[in-house]
């Protein structure tokens, strides 16, 4: 390891100058200009290209750069500091330059003096400078951003190492800031490298794949910078933060003037790596705690944009933002409790009220990229997901003055929805499609589906939003008129909502769950058991009680039955004349069907309101189990059997299951007054003890001993209230609360939750009891058989067997045709009706009572295609005798996603056999399909 003490010595002969303070030492060559060639902590060296001095000039392209100026460089030392001077000259500009170098405490500070003095005075722009450029060593995982949260990950264990961001050429990213720590996961060691000075501070990282990570300093006069991409009102500037693998820079040219002076101030100190990777505590419980810091500090910080644009919903190779994106943006952001970052996505959303909103009011839909300016904006869920993120900034970061800057966009954004797009008859929102045949994609987030009028999911953002604000209204802004308005109109949705299909509502009482939309006739759409949509009519209040057991059993039988370990975003699949894109297909299409893994935070939300408390650390134990195969790099959706697919670069809103740990199962709510704790822990996670800073720089500490006992410490720089939370109790039913040595009573509201609430001031420690409360909460019966075919082997008369079709499929455990797992099928070139036979081997003697034969469904085009007319079913103990179990004649081509059940009297069998005498046709062919063959006990 390195030695320690501070000294500075100069080696006249080799023309270098060694520094070294503590673990740290840099050197510092003169010959032939100027530059450092190495900097090492811990003796690890840190550098390859080493740093030095740039500056590309506008007028013709050329660079001066410090380590070919002209001669030597000028050195002095004295005590721990040295001096180095050094001229870079073409015929267009001479640039005087001058290093200070001084030591300590526990670090190296070096100071950049520029001045330039031109010889040509026609253009004196810089196209791109380095002020100081570093080519960083590829030792680094991570580059964090102390003054936005944002994280560039270059690489982990998961990725693979410069495998992730920073590792194409032509990567390169740009951020408004000077402040940056360099991680390590192998060496568990930070180094965090502080830019200031008088002028604006930018900085760009690239990547060339010449064995550098190059951090490139920029400085200017003007406190606002223009970037090649385009202007800020253009939206260009979000996505212009990358290159997106071009060969662009970042920022504009700098104009300078005679003889102007720059200096730019740097200081390379070790850094502490575990505030950096870390959990802020002792989470018990999760399978793979490494992973979960992973997740939240690499994955979920990559979509922090820089500290005036707040979180993207896309990878930073190709960023891209919009007001719609907001409420799964929000997640990741209420999951970190970083106040940077909340200031950050504040400045955000300060950004969408400047240039993003219409003068109706309407929110415009998005831009991404480097090259798609503002667009979509007929995307009906930007206003309300907009409204939502300005209430959830406020409650997390507590500004009244910014909210109340924010309240008058909020209202225009409100009131273009109920002015335009309020059905006043049925109290729910519409979008622009007003015909039942036509095909709009692009109305909102799930933006290939041709959503007809009342879309399901607007109206609760809508009802969130509503339900929302006419608490701020209220309680912030004393507008009682306004308030009972929006809580009038609210209500008013929340009824119709709930309503029977029949009846005109959203509610399908054939699969227990809602609808996606309802036309302009009255017919409701998309009833495939839309997870994303369930869950938020129970996150946003618009379910009661045992509506909202009734889904969340729903969706957990269907994960159990399909055999998933992750939830995805509907369980059937859409039908193909209400999706838009060609080539979205159930299970591995853009939004039908498939597993993003932020559903997981969608159902902890869920869960923790009803107070369902072990599926939630279910789904993120299997969702991290998932994370580690490759990070959930270079995609951003899932298919069933967890292949990945690309619809970004990567999805940092897919870390929100792991910020959901914090903000939903442990509770951890900050408010505008205080904060809110609402545990909804398992057992495992008894002793869990976490740290997190609330609001701005409230320090909070919450050991949860379990689910109904809390030990609060609260250091307050304010007075506040602070209120805990339990859900899973018996509505109506009186609790006792026990806070040390006070006794109150508290009464379970209508959903079942108990609250309990006390000032905070300063310092203090509480520990809180809810006596006799249920600590095991609302507990979901798996009644779920066990399919005893899934895995076995299967054999065929004969088989098709390609990239879709095996007999292999058909035990699968995917009661669905999908890519690359349609099922099987017997052979597709015999022109005449004849018989196939399919046998599954239960492995031994079983006892079975029933079988579901699955049809072809690919995408619910003409499904039940060469399902059997005449067949029958027979089991067999040994394989060669055979008892009969059904016989069927001329049955019926299934026409939904339904899997074929029938029984049998139950016996005892090895062999399951399926046996088809007359067959449908299909091209011209007579086969026997199946997308599943399911065997169970009764």
């Amino acid at each position: 390891m390195g030695g320690g003490g501070s000294h500075v010595t100069k080696d006249a002969t080799a023309k270098t100058v060694t520094l070294r303070d503590g673990t740290m030492s840099m050197v510092l060559s003169y010959a032939g200009g100027a530059r450092v060639t190495s900097l090492k902590d811990e003796d690890t060296e840190l550098l390859n290209a080493g740093i030095y001095s740039t500056a590309q000039l506008d007028v013709d392209g050329s660079t001066l750069d410090s380590r070919t100026a002209t001669g030597d460089g000028t050195v002095a030392t004295t005590g721990n500091k040295a001096t180095v001077s050094f001229s870079m000259t073409n015929s267009d500009v001479d640039i005087e330059e001058k290093w200070t170098f001084a030591l300590g405490p526990d670090g190296i500070d070096v100071s950049s003096t520029r001045s330039y003095h031109w010889l040509e005075t026609g253009n004196t722009s810089i196209r791109h400078n380095g002020q100081l450029e570093t080519g960083w060593a590829r030792v680094w995982d991570d580059i964090r951003r102390p003054e936005d949260g944002g994280d560039l990950p270059i690489g982990n264990a998961y990725t693979g190492t410069n495998n992730f961001f920073l590792s194409k050429p032509n990567d390169r990213y740009g951020v408004e800031e000077g402040q940056f720590v360099f991680l390590s996961n192998d060496r568990k060691q930070g180094l965090a490298v502080s830019t200031s000075s008088p002028r604006s501070i930018a900085s760009e990282f690239s990547y060339t794949g010449d064995g550098n990570t190059y951090q490139e300093t920029q400085l200017q006069s003007s406190g606002t910078w223009a970037y090649t991409a385009g202007s800020s009102a253009s939206g260009l500037i979000y996505g212009g933060h990358s290159s997106n693998l071009t060969n662009a820079v970042i920022y504009s040219p700098v104009t300078t003037a005679q003889d102007q002076q720059d200096t730019a101030s740097f200081r390379f100190a070790p850094a502490d790596y575990d505030a950096y990777a870390g959990l802020g505590g002792q989470v018990n419980g999760v399978k793979d705690t490494t992973a979960l810091s992973s997740l939240i500090n690499e994955f979920g910080r990559s979509g922090i944009i820089d500290k005036g644009y707040g979180m993207s919903t896309v990878g930073l190779r190709y960023p891209g933002v919009g007001p719609y994106d907001m409420v799964y943006a929000d997640r990741t952001v209420l999951g970190l409790y970083d106040p940077a970052t909340t200031a950050s996505q504040q400045n955000l959303l300060t950004w969408f009220k400047d240039v993003a909103q219409g003068s109706d009011g309407h929110m415009k839909g998005r831009a991404f990229h480097r090259d798609q300016t503002w667009t979509a904006n007929q995307l009906f869920d930007a206003d309300p997901s907009y409204a939502l993120a300005v209430s959830d900034m406020y409650q997390y970061g507590g500004d009244t003055s910014w909210l109340a800057g924010m309240r008058g966009s909020v209202e225009s954004a409100l009131g273009y929805m109920l002015t335009n797009q309020y059905a006043n008859a049925d109290g729910m929102f519409h979008n622009d499609t007003l015909d039942c045949t036509k095909q709009h994609g692009l109305r909102e987030w799930n933006d290939a589906y041709y959503v007809k009028y009342e879309s399901g999911y607007v109206n609760e953002l809508m009802y969130g939003a509503l339900d929302k604000w006419a608490a701020l209204e209220r309680d912030v802004f004393h507008d009682t008129a306004k308030a009972d308005s929006y809580a009038q109109t609210a209500a008013a949705l929340k009824a119709t909502f709930n309503k029977n299909t029949a009846d005109g509502g959203l509610w399908d009482p054939a699969t227990g769950m809602f609808a996606y939309w309802r036309c302009p006739d009255g017919t409701a759409q998309g009833a495939t058991y839309h997870t994303q949509l369930n869950l938020q009519a129970i996150t946003y209040g618009l379910v009661d009680l045992p509506r909202a057991k009734t889904i969340l059993a729903g969706i957990d039988t269907l994960v159990a039955k399909n055999h998933l370990g992750m939830i995805p975003q509907n369980f059937i699949p859409m039908k193909a004349n209400v999706e838009d894109w060609t080539g979205d297909h159930f299970q591995t299409g853009l939004e039908d069907g498939v597993i993003y893994p932020l559903m997981t935070e969608e159902y902890m939300r869920a869960a923790a309101l009803v107070g369902e408390r072990s599926q939630s650390l279910d789904y993120l134990n299997n969702t991290l189990a998932r994370y580690t195969k490759d990070g959930f790099n270079g995609y951003s959706f899932m298919d069933w059997q967890l292949n990945p697919h690309t619809g970004e670069a990567w999805f940092p809103s897919n870390a929100n299951g792991a910020t959901g740990l914090f903000s939903d199962v442990l509770g951890i709510q900050p408010t505008a007054g205080g904060v809110t704790i609402a545990p909804n822990i398992p057992a495992s996670m008894n002793g869990t003890s976490v740290t997190r800073t609330i609001h701005a720089k409230d320090a909070l500490t919450v050991t949860y001993r379990d689910e109904l006992t809390q030990v609060v410490d609260y250091s307050a720089t304010t007075p506040q209230q602070v209120t805990l939370q339990w859900s899973g109790q018996t509505p109506g039913m009186e609790y006792t609360v026990r806070d040390g040595n006070r006794t109150a009573h508290a009464t379970a509201d209508a959903m079942g939750v108990v609250r309990y609430s006390y000032d905070a001031t300063g310092h203090s420690r509480h520990t809180v009891t809810l006596a006799g409360g249920d600590s095991d909460g609302y507990v979901w019966q798996n009644t779920v058989p066990t399919d005893l075919a899934l895995g076995k082997t299967a054999t065929a008369t004969s088989s098709q067997e390609d990239a879709n079709w095996g007999v292999a499929k058909v035990t699968d455990g995917d009661a669905f045709s999908a890519d690359n797992t349609w099922g099987w099928s017997s052979s597709a070139n015999i022109a005449q009706n004849h018989t196939e036979a399919i046998t599954v081997d239960l492995g031994s003697a079983q006892t079975v009572g029933s079988v579901e034969l699955d049809q072809r469904d690919y995408d619910l085009k003409d499904p039940g295609t060469c399902f059997p007319i005449d067949f029958t079913i027979e089991t067999s103990t040994d394989g060669v005798t055979w008892t009969a179990g059904v016989t069927q004649t001329g049955y019926a081509q299934p026409k939904t996603a339904a899997g074929q059940s029938f029984t049998l009297a139950p016996r005892s069998a090895r062999f399951v056999r399926v046996t088809g005498t007359n067959l449908r046709q299909d091209s011209g062919a007579y086969k026997m399909q199946f997308a599943e063959i399911q065997v169970f006990g009764k």
